[in-house]
């Protein structure tokens, strides 16, 4: 268009803002990522406020402090599993996870943030044996019919017993059954070293583990199903033991009685079956993916076979120990793996620093 005015000169107009110049990320292909520990005209990351809430316990955490940290840490789950074995309940390993804590001098911080954690898996302990009350009669066709059909009319359990057990236990016997109690101690050692390194990865790691425990709790009520060593009881397939709790593991019983019997997990309700999913492979295999994802862009994913190493070791032993069915451990994978990407999805959705 024309001036108004010929002999009048067009007012050149100014650049338009840009979205980086509003302090407001801009939109693409719909996704809305917040920027973490943007410096603003102070220096400080959004306020401090975004810094504090989802980076590292503390800012100045360096390479001495994570190191007496990890060694406080090392001292004070050795003592616990000297006296209370690898089974460590929930309060018990808060209250191993607090040393490290109290060495940072961030022992609020760490409170704050786990004992609510702790919390939730108590009470999801608690609600899978309430799903046991509710339904006190697994099934035990569907998971052996589909055990059978994947190896050939074999059942796994029976054939490594047929092989392995001698009727009495040895030496790898015991060593098997510990292994399936690292089921206790990997995940919250996990939860805690993402702690140190950045908050934001615990808080999307213990989301994650607590949908994939409550979905199991929700599938427990819904579908009880039984374990091989209960449908050998049955007579459903040829005879096959639970093997017996190794001796290094009753340690607890030679302490005092208030020591021993002190757990909050005293009080919750049992569930003995419990078998599918199977959490002891949904959990390893929940860490196993979630470490492989977090250094698959790094120079460090040659570890990702040897990752992989744990989830295979915990799913024999508790195939052996005849307390899964690989099905169970697979339908475990499948929740651990919807668990992962659905809260990393929600994470995305929501904006959430990663």
């Amino acid at each position: 268009m024309r001036a108004v005015d010929p002999g009048a000169a067009v007012e050149g107009v100014g650049a338009l803002p840009q979205p980086g110049h509003l302090g407001v990320p801009p939109f693409v292909r719909r996704e809305r990522r917040v920027q973490e520990w943007e410096p603003d005209r102070d220096g400080q990351a959004d306020g401090g406020e975004r810094a504090e809430r989802w980076g590292p316990p503390r800012p100045d955490l360096g390479r001495r402090k994570a190191i007496a940290a990890g060694a406080s840490l090392a001292l004070a789950l050795a003592g616990a599993v000297a006296l209370f074995g690898l089974g460590l309940t929930p309060d018990r390993y808060l209250v191993v996870l607090l040393v490290p804590a109290l060495v940072l001098r961030r022992a609020r911080r760490f409170l704050l943030d786990f004992v609510p954690f702790a919390v939730l898996i108590v009470l999801y302990a608690e609600s899978r044996g309430i799903a046991h009350l509710v339904h006190a009669h697994p099934f035990y066709r569907p998971q052996l019919d589909a055990e059978r059909f994947l190896f050939g009319g074999h059942v796994p359990s029976v054939i490594l017993q047929h092989w392995l057990w001698s009727g009495s236990a040895r030496w790898y016997d015991h060593g098997i059954v510990e292994v399936t109690k690292l089921h206790f101690i990997v995940p919250p050692l996990l939860a805690f070293v993402l702690w140190m390194k950045r908050r934001a990865l615990f808080y999307r790691f213990a989301a994650s583990m607590l949908v994939l425990s409550y979905a199991g709790a929700i599938t427990f009520l819904i579908f009880p199903s039984a374990p091989p060593w209960a449908a050998a009881q049955s007579g459903m397939i040829d005879p096959i033991s639970k093997l017996p709790i190794p001796h290094g593991a009753a340690a607890a019983s030679s302490l005092p009685s208030t020591m021993s019997s002190f757990s909050i997990t005293r009080v919750v309700a049992k569930n003995p079956y419990a078998a599918v999913p199977s959490l002891h492979g949904g959990y390893a295999f929940l860490v196993f993916l979630f470490v492989a994802m977090l250094i698959w862009k790094t120079r460090w994913r040659w570890l990702i076979p040897v990752l992989a190493i744990y989830p295979a070791v915990q799913c024999f032993a508790v195939v052996y120990t005849a307390n899964h069915y690989v099905v169970d451990l697979l339908i475990g994978f499948v929740y651990a793996t919807a668990s992962i990407f659905g809260v990393r999805w929600f994470w995305r959705r929501r904006g959430w620093p990663e």
